[in-house]
C-alpha cells in the first residue's frame, strides 16, 4: 500500500470534499481522486459513499484508523532515522491559538533556526479541543493548551498560570463613574472585582473558548449580565478595543506583555479577582508520552519552556494617575 495515497485519504476524511481537500493539499482534483481510486482498488471495496454527499463507508472508517496509526509510525521512523543519520532536518507540527504563538514564535525562532536551519514549522491555529483531537490523530507533534489532558498517551507540562487582566481606559471610567472613578482605581489596584465595573460596556470572548468560559464564571459570580460592546472568539483585538476607549477588555500576561508597548497610555490594567483570588489561566505544553521525540523538537520544547519562565513573575498592573 502506498503511504502517500494513505496520507491523501486521511486528509480527505477531514473535509469530505474533494475540491476543498485538493486545494488545501495543492493537488489537482484528478490527482487526489486517482489516489483514492488506487486505494479502493487495493482494498477491493469502496471507501466512500459518493451520494448524497461524500461519507466514509464501514471499510473507510476502519482504514482511517489504520491510516492514522501507520502514518504516525512512519513519522516516528523518519524522526528516529533522521537523528541517527544526524541530518538534523524535519518538520515540527505545532498547534496553538494565535494569542499564544504570535508573541512566542518571534522570540524563539531565531535560536531554533540557528541550531537547526533545515527544520521547518507547520502551524495549526486552533482552540484547545480541536488541537487535542488533531494530536491524537497524529497530525501534531506538540501543542500549547489551557487544558491539562489526562489521556495516558499524552504528557502535560504546566508552563505558567498566566494572570487575567481587566483593561479599561481612564476616560471610560470617568464617563461611567464620574468622581467615583479615582476610588475605584485604587480599590482595584490589587485585584478588580467585576461587580464594581457593572456599568461598563465589555469586549466579550465567546464560548466555548476556555478563557471565555473562565470569564463567564466571573460575570456569574459578580451577578450581572455584561453589556456587550463587541463579542469575538479570541483575544486578538483586545488591546485595540481597549485603546479606542469604548469598552473594557480582558487580556492575559503573555500577549499583554507585548501589546502594552503600543496600547494607549491611559489604559488602566487591573489583575482580575474572583472569589477573593486573582484569576489565572493555565497554559500547558502537551506532547506524546511514549513516542520518540527528535532532538530538534526537544530543543523547540526547551525554548518554549524557557520563554515562559522569563514571563513567570511579570506584573503588568498599571493604574493611571
Amino acid at each position: 500500500m502506498d503511504t502517500t495515497s494513505l496520507y491523501y485519504f486521511k486528509e480527505l476524511t477531514k473535509d469530505l470534499n474533494v475540491t476543498h481537500a485538493a486545494r488545501r493539499l495543492y493537488l489537482s482534483q484528478q490527482t487526489l481522486s486517482n489516489h483514492i481510486s488506487r486505494l479502493e482498488k487495493w482494498c477491493g471495496t469502496p471507501l466512500f459513499y459518493r451520494k448524497p454527499r461524500l461519507a466514509l463507508t464501514p471499510a473507510g472508517r476502519y482504514l482511517l484508523q489504520y491510516a492514522e496509526h501507520t502514518l504516525m509510525e512512519e513519522q516516528q521512523m523518519k524522526d528516529t532515522v533522521s537523528d541517527i543519520a544526524e541530518e538534523q532536518q524535519g518538520t515540527i507540527r505545532f498547534g496553538a491559538s494565535y494569542a499564544r504563538y504570535y508573541t512566542l514564535l518571534p522570540e524563539i525562532l531565531p535560536a531554533l533556526s540557528e541550531k537547526y536551519p533545515n527544520v521547518s514549522l507547520d502551524i495549526t491555529d486552533d482552540n484547545a479541543a480541536p488541537l487535542i483531537t488533531k494530536m491524537l490523530s497524529g497530525d501534531l507533534d506538540i501543542i500549547l493548551s489551557p487544558r491539562k489532558d489526562i489521556l495516558p498517551t499524552l504528557d502535560s507540562t504546566l508552563l505558567m498560570a498566566t494572570t487575567v487582566y481587566l483593561c479599561v481606559a481612564d476616560s471610560l471610567l470617568t464617563r461611567y463613574y464620574g468622581e467615583e472613578a479615582a476610588a475605584l482605581k485604587e480599590k482595584s489596584r490589587h485585584g478588580a472585582n467585576l461587580a464594581d465595573f457593572s456599568k461598563l460596556p465589555f469586549y466579550i470572548i465567546t464560548l466555548p473558548n476556555s478563557l471565555g468560559s473562565r470569564l463567564a464564571a466571573c460575570f456569574e459570580e459578580a451577578n450581572f449580565i455584561p453589556r456587550i460592546y463587541m463579542q469575538v472568539e479570541t483575544l486578538r483585538m483586545s488591546d485595540i478595543v481597549a485603546s479606542t476607549r469604548l469598552a473594557a477588555t480582558f487580556n492575559t500576561t503573555i500577549p499583554l506583555d507585548t501589546e502594552i508597548r503600543t496600547m494607549a497610555p491611559d489604559i488602566n490594567i487591573f489583575p482580575l479577582k474572583s472569589h477573593g483570588e486573582i484569576v489565572h489561566h493555565n497554559v500547558y505544553l502537551i506532547h506524546y508520552k511514549n513516542r520518540y521525540i527528535p532532538r530538534y523538537i526537544e530543543y523547540f520544547r526547551s525554548l518554549i519552556i524557557d520563554y515562559y519562565k522569563k514571563h513567570k513573575d511579570v506584573d503588568l498592573t498599571r493604574v493611571v494617575k
